[in-house]
């Protein structure tokens, strides 16, 4: 893990899955915001306007905790959480086992609810403000042929509403984006015949771009989204 002290003045921005196409994304807009961030993944990868990089599963809730630990002593309490680490696979429904269906939710979902909770403990203990943005997906609305990917994202928007709430006392914010099908390499793994389908469905026509998720993220996590908390905001073209 890397290391280097930011001040109080400038409580770091965590964003998990940060060596993804949206995580990159994220943590660039971010950056220019004026957020020391630090990028989470199992993978190395991270934009360069990162602060730093921090190689962690957080589909383990032990390590989402270590991580957490380790960034308080580094870097002080983050203010800001992106929830954005996340797995997608293309699978029949009968061909989904306990082990696989399980790893899904718990890199999906498990992820959010641990990293959060790690974090609000310590604003908490701490007496500061946070805001934490979760990655959802239009598929958590809608559902999807993933069945997984679906029930995952469904349960990240349900989290959101929740935590958004049950923490609003606390000062600290829980919003999440829902995006559509997102020009990234995880969405290159959609079956060709439905992606065909998946773009004439978007009013827009067209697929989305990470730095749009990331945009709509920068909104949530800044103050001028200050009266905003359990909240989902669809950037998807329409496809909802």
């Amino acid at each position: 893990m890397g290391g280097g002290h930011v001040t109080e003045q400038h409580a770091p921005a965590v964003v998990t899955g940060g060596a993804g196409g949206i995580g990159r994304a994220v943590t660039a807009a971010l950056a220019e915001a004026g957020h020391h961030v630090l990028a989470v993944d199992i993978t190395t990868g991270a934009d360069p306007a990162a602060h730093a990089e921090l190689v962690a599963d957080v589909g383990d809730p032990s390590a989402a905790e270590e991580l957490f630990r380790h960034i308080e002593q580094e870097y002080g309490p983050p203010s800001v959480l992106v929830n954005n680490a996340g797995i997608y696979e293309a699978r029949d429904f009968f061909d989904y086992d306990a082990e696989s269906y399980r790893r899904v939710l718990d890199v999906n979902t498990g992820s959010a609810f641990s990293c959060t909770q790690s974090m609000a403990r310590r604003l908490v203990a701490a007496g500061r403000p946070g805001s934490v943005v979760n990655i959802a997906s239009i598929s958590g609305r809608v559902g999807s042929p993933d069945t997984a990917y679906g029930a995952s994202k469904g349960a990240v928007i349900a989290l959101t509403r929740g935590l958004g709430r049950s923490l609003a006392p606390h000062g600290i914010r829980v919003n999440a984006v829902a995006p559509g099908v997102i020009d990234t390499p995880m969405a290159a793994r959609i079956p060709a015949d439905r992606t065909t389908g998946y773009l004439d469905s978007v009013p827009l026509g067209r697929f989305g771009r990470a730095a749009e998720v990331a945009a709509a993220v920068r909104y949530l996590a800044g103050p001028d989204s200050g009266y905003v908390t359990a909240s989902v905001l669809d950037v998807d073209g329409g496809l909802h």
